[in-house]
């Protein structure tokens, strides 16, 4: 028991000799000059925003070693040399070495247009289109993109654009880019006739065919690439004019829920230009249509319209239909000359279905209930593993198949499990033997054809052109509402690309950016940054000075 004052008077003693050495104060301004060098070096390096900072860091690292060497340079002299020192030489090279290999290695990453990208989403990889678009690029193509640097409200979306910017060189060597202030620079500003910006000009440098573009987003930069080259897009049109799912986006941004803004935007990002089209209005379906999208119809066609639709697949037209358990008579009527009879009652099925609602039917590939492209032919669902749907119907061969002629082929695309049936009686889900049919029922099927049933050849000007239809007993699957659940997206876009001959792009998308937000006052912003930037290098000193003292 005497001996534990001695103890913590010697450690006391001790304690007060080492503060009043030199060489003390020497050793400690040497290791946290040390590590104060290391870390100015590695913020100037790694953070442009703190690179202020990181001077200042340095400069006092260095003022610190300076002094220690002042003060004792016997000290700092014998520490360099002896166990200690040469342990922290060794930690410096380390350290080093560490950070050497990885600004080499991303120096590497830096040199290769390939990416991993292990977001949830993948929102940095760019799409296959793009890919094609850049990838078959004929000649340079130069973007430039007009940003005032000193601009605070647009530093975020000049960023966004020079990643994208960034991303499309290093994927095409034939595509370049550069930003320009127009403010400082209004002769060059004058010459690609900008008035307003931020704006990205892009222009074929061998034509000097420009085409401005004021949204920064991929799908939008790739057309600029394709008007500015003269690469025609192309186009994919939407009925309207009876009771089909159209726009609702409002001037808020707000969308309706039945409404067919979603995939009207997916086709664009798959570049295609999308348009309306009233049949009253125009009389014909343009001859530009790579396809025609019938998206839910309410109210039946007439005698002119119903024509205009058979022409165009006489013509070899493609078609994409969307019909519902009550969708009009005359598009049934339609879609039967070319081999597929649309049901009107819902079709229930007890073993794949949504929350055991009988009556919305989940299609998945676990249970085998689409079809393979090396049976068909058919590609659109060979990437797909399930899709829903709240409300369909059949859409099953007019006739045996073993009756169609030679130059009609019926290929049935998604189908509901045995376990299902047609319900006669939509106010109840019960099987009635003898009045429902039973399962399997085919609920998407394809068709190819080189004429109709009724005898309409396809007349086109290549003969080897077949009128192709893609029919879908359900269009909720495809609104606003339900698009982005499953794969219903990839089922519609598929169809499109399919129809449009753009087999490359049939694949899983990439599903949007999701949002997730950290809602912060100003003093929790602030204690998560001070406390990242210097919580964790002051624990290490602290840990350090504690295995130091140890060691002595």
């Amino acid at each position: 028991m005497a001996r534990q004052p001695d103890s913590r008077r010697t450690v006391s003693m001790d304690l007060l000799d080492a503060l009043k050495s030199a060489g003390f104060w020497s050793a400690i301004g040497a290791v946290v000059g040390v590590i104060a060098t290391i870390a100015g070096v590695v913020l100037f390096l790694t953070i442009d925003e703190l690179r202020n900072f990181s001077i200042s860091v340095l400069i006092v690292g260095l003022s610190l070693l300076f002094v220690a060497l002042v003060l004792s340079p016997r000290a700092v002299a014998i520490f360099m040399a002896g166990r200690q020192g040469r342990y922290g030489a060794n930690v410096a090279i380390m350290t080093v070495a560490f950070f050497a290999i990885i600004i080499l290695i991303n120096f590497l990453m830096y040199l290769t247009p390939q990416r991993i990208d292990v977001t949830a989403t993948r929102v940095f990889t760019l799409s296959q289109q793009t890919i094609k678009v850049l990838d078959s690029l004929e000649g340079p193509v130069r973007a430039n993109a007009f940003f005032v640097p000193a601009d605070d409200q647009t530093a975020l979306a000049r960023q966004q654009a020079e990643d994208l910017l960034n991303e499309f060189s290093r994927r095409s060597g034939d595509f370049t880019y550069r930003f320009i202030d127009p403010e400082l620079n209004r002769s060059v500003a004058v010459k690609y006739d900008v008035s307003e910006f931020p704006v990205v000009v892009f222009e074929d440098i061998d034509t000097g065919a420009q085409q401005g573009v004021f949204n920064l987003t991929e799908q939008d930069f790739v057309t600029g690439i394709l008007v500015a080259t003269g690469t025609a897009q192309k186009h994919v049109y939407y009925l309207t004019g009876h009771g089909e799912a159209s726009v609702t986006r409002q001037i808020t941004g707000e969308t309706d829920d039945d409404g067919f803004d979603f995939a009207i935007q997916g086709m664009q990002r798959d570049n295609y230009r999308v348009f309306p089209l009233n049949l009253k209005q125009d009389g014909a379906v343009p001859s530009d249509a790579a396809v025609l999208v019938i998206p839910g119809p309410k109210q039946d066609l007439d005698d002119a319209e119903l024509q205009a639709l058979v022409n165009y697949l006489g013509g070899g037209g493609k078609l994409l239909v969307l019909l519902d358990p009550d969708a009009p008579q005359t598009y049934r009527q339609l879609i039967a000359l070319w081999g597929i009879n649309v049901g009107s009652d819902p079709v229930a099925d007890l073993i794949s279905n949504v929350a055991g609602e009988a009556k919305s039917p989940m299609i998945q590939r676990t249970n085998a209930q689409f079809s393979a492209s090396a049976l068909t032919g058919v590609q659109i669902a060979d990437h797909i593993n399930n899709v829903f749907f709240t409300d369909a119907t059949t859409t099953l061969p007019v006739i045996p198949l073993e009756d169609f002629p030679q130059f009609i082929q019926y290929s049935w695309l998604a189908r509901t499990t045995p376990a299902s049936w047609v319900e006669t009686h939509p106010e109840e889900t019960v099987y009635n033997p003898g009045e429902d049919v039973q399962g399997p029922l085919d609920v998407a099927s394809v068709v190819q054809a080189g004429g109709s049933l009724g005898g309409q050849l396809v007349i086109s000007e290549n003969p080897n052109t077949l009128a192709k239809l893609v029919v879908i007993g359900d269009s909720d699957f495809a609104r606003n509402k339900f698009f982005f659940q499953s794969d219903n997206a990839n089922l519609l876009l598929n169809s499109v690309n399919w129809l449009a001959e753009d087999y490359e792009l049939i694949a899983i998308r990439v599903p949007p950016i999701p949002v997730r937000e950290l809602v912060l006052n100003q003093r929790e912003r602030n204690f998560i940054k001070w406390t990242g930037w210097f919580f964790p290098p002051t624990l290490m000193l602290v840990i350090a000075a504690g295995v130091w003292w140890r060691r002595r």
